[in-house]
C-alpha cells in the first residue's frame, strides 16, 4: 500500500483525530464545520498550516468525504498564493473531481475572508 502519492503532511478539517497516522507523516488539525461561516482566525490557522507544511512536501488537505471543506479550502488557499482566483479554482477542482459539493455557507465565508 505505501504512500504512492507522497504525502508528507495531512491538514484535517474534522472535528474528529486522524487515528490512523503513517509513520513519518506530520498531521495537523484545524476541526472547521460546513453549516457556520468559518472565522477568520480558524480561515488563517488553515493557511498557515498549509504554508508551512507545503515547504516540507505534498500536504493533503482532508474532510470527511472531500466534497466540501477540504476543496473549499483548498481553493481558498489557490487564492491566497495567487494561483487561481477563488470561483476559478472551485472550478478547477470540480474539473478533477466532479463530485465536490461545496457549502453555500463555507464558500460564502472563505470569499469573505479572502478580501
Amino acid at each position: 500500500m505505501g504512500n504512492p502519492n507522497h504525502i508528507d503532511s495531512v491538514i484535517s478539517l474534522c472535528p474528529e483525530c486522524v487515528t490512523s497516522k503513517r509513520r513519518g507523516v506530520n498531521y495537523l488539525r484545524v476541526p472547521i464545520t460546513d453549516d457556520r461561516p468559518i472565522p477568520v482566525g480558524q480561515f488563517d490557522a488553515i493557511m498557515d498550516a498549509i504554508a508551512e507544511n507545503i515547504r516540507r512536501g505534498n500536504v493533503l488537505v482532508h474532510c470527511g468525504m472531500g466534497i466540501s471543506r477540504a476543496p473549499t479550502m483548498t481553493a481558498g488557499w489557490m487564492d491566497v498564493v495567487g494561483y487561481r482566483k477563488f470561483d476559478a479554482a472551485i472550478e478547477e477542482i470540480r474539473h478533477l473531481r466532479p463530485i465536490i459539493a461545496p457549502s453555500k455557507i463555507l464558500l460564502k465565508s472563505v470569499k469573505e475572508n479572502l478580501r
